[in-house]
């Protein structure tokens, strides 16, 4: 689940609300690619939930503790979550609030900031719109 989550989150403050939609496909081994507005996705996640990489021409570095914490940063700005293993991630983007809610078929809705997320994941494909 912490995956699409994190893919759903930079995406969400890479979005221009106007503009939300994208496409990103993570394979197997943890590569993510796909693109978000006509920009690129380049990510690798590792089997700890580690994550870098860039994300519409910003750089991308995230730490998971392994209890559903992640820290980092996206761009020049921090980023810090915790999923609470029930589909509920809060926390903070910058200064955005994070607040969403991933059912168990992949669809997550909430807000990131004031920006409204409607997202599904199937297949490894995460879309936004």
């Amino acid at each position: 689940m912490t995956r699409p989550i994190l893919a759903l989150l930079v995406l969400a403050i890479s979005i221009p609300p106007l503009y939300a939609q994208s496409s990103v496909y993570t394979d197997r081994s943890g590569y993510a690619t796909g693109t978000q507005d006509g920009r690129g996705v380049n990510t690798y996640t590792d089997q700890y939930g580690n994550t870098t990489g860039w994300v519409g021409g910003k750089y991308q570095n995230t730490y998971s503790d392994g209890y559903g914490g992640t820290t980092g940063t996206v761009g020049n700005k921090r980023i810090n979550t915790y999923d609470d293993g029930y589909g509920n991630t809060r926390g903070t983007i910058g200064r955005d609030r994070i607040n969403l809610h991933t059912d168990p078929s992949g669809v997550t809705t909430g807000t990131v900031g004031q920006r409204r997320l409607n997202c599904y994941t199937r297949s490894r494909t995460t879309a936004c719109y």
